[in-house]
């Protein structure tokens, strides 16, 4: 399992440099143009999990700590990577030519502004332009509501939905298939970006058990209502295997500085959580398991039955797991608490 940090240690070698410590199998940092998804990464690094906690984001309104929210998701980068600093760490991932889609997810429990625009942050340390970053989901009506600002200009970062009547540009004509779904899918993935961060909450799903980095993608096609039956599976392999998100995913940051164990996705104050933290990993796969083990984890403190008791347990991700999209096995996955 993986080796554990104080939180004071992790924020103190935030942008330090250390000399000699370089990306196993990737380009030199801001050297390349070319997608850094293209890299060759070590399995381990793959497997690699970061929860980065602070007890100040679990206080207050999330919007009040984003320098802290900028710093943890950066040291998070930077110990995913083992690269000597941010800026390394992000141009370790993308590169400067790279047009970049945020994923999040606004349904219920919302992931917060905040923690987009420390991602948009990130990037930014990566040299991606802010016109080459698009935030959205399915409909400009739920980003409002959630407290995005949406730009659907050619200047600065883009923010918008699927539905916006010129910027998303709807869905694609053509029905797509992948395994068992037949789906349209987002324009946004299909036309305008070549590198995809999944941005979900931690939370509950009242049918596939958790809704996390890779349920958030099916807010990607049309008809998402027709692929609920069995506990969603496999559906959302499906759907995440498709050649418009896997092959272009290059990042997991859970936003769980507000969560939800219970009652989701729609939002529940009784169930709320404030577990004041990120969930960062490169293999999409072991990003959620990682975040479902601690969602299961809180449901038992809080007296509930497990996820398979209740017969929703969230067999997508063994099924991803399976399929050679990622681990999903724990025991082999190494998880850093800060």
């Amino acid at each position: 399992m993986a080796t554990q940090h104080t939180r004071r240690d992790f924020l103190a070698r935030v942008g330090a440099a250390a000399a000699g410590v370089a990306l196993t199998g990737a380009t030199a940092p801001g050297c390349s143009d070319q997608p850094a998804g293209t890299n060759k990464r070590a399995d381990k690094l793959a497997r690699r999990v970061v929860i980065a906690r602070d007890e100040k984001l679990a206080q207050g309104a999330v919007d009040e700590h984003r320098d802290l929210l900028r710093k943890l998701l950066n040291g998070s980068v930077q110990r995913l990577t083992g690269a000597p600093d941010a800026g390394a760490a992000w141009r370790g991932l993308f590169g400067r030519k790279d047009r970049v889609g945020i994923k999040v997810n606004t349904l219920g429990l919302s992931t917060q502004p905040a923690v987009a625009d420390a991602v948009v942050a990130g990037l930014r340390h990566a040299g991606v332009p802010a016109e080459n970053i698009i935030i959205w989901d399915r409909f400009d009506v739920e980003l409002q509501r959630a407290g995005y600002k949406l730009n659907a200009s050619k200047q600065g970062v883009r923010c918008f939905g699927t539905d916006a009547e010129e910027a998303g540009r709807g869905y694609q004509g053509r029905i797509e298939s992948s395994g068992r779904i037949g789906s349209c899918f987002s324009r946004i993935v299909a036309d305008q970006v070549d590198a995809l961060i999944s941005v979900p909450v931690l939370k509950d799903h009242n049918l596939a058990g958790v809704s996390l980095g890779m349920k958030n993608f099916y807010g990607a096609i049309h008809n998402p209502n027709k692929y609920h039956d069995h506990n969603c599976d496999p559906y959302i392999a499906d759907v995440v295997a498709h050649r418009f998100i896997g092959p272009k995913w290059r990042l997991t940051v859970v936003d769980a500085t507000r969560a939800q164990y219970h009652a989701g996705p729609g939002q529940s104050l009784e169930h709320a959580w404030p577990f004041g933290g990120l969930i960062v990993s490169g293999d999409f796969v072991a990003g959620d398991a990682v975040a479902a083990d601690l969602l299961e984890a809180k449901r038992k403190t809080e007296g509930l039955e497990s996820l398979t008791d209740e017969k929703r347990p969230p067999v997508h991700i063994a099924t991803a797991g399976a399929r050679g999209l990622g681990e999903a096995d724990l025991s082999r996955i190494e998880r850093i608490e800060v």
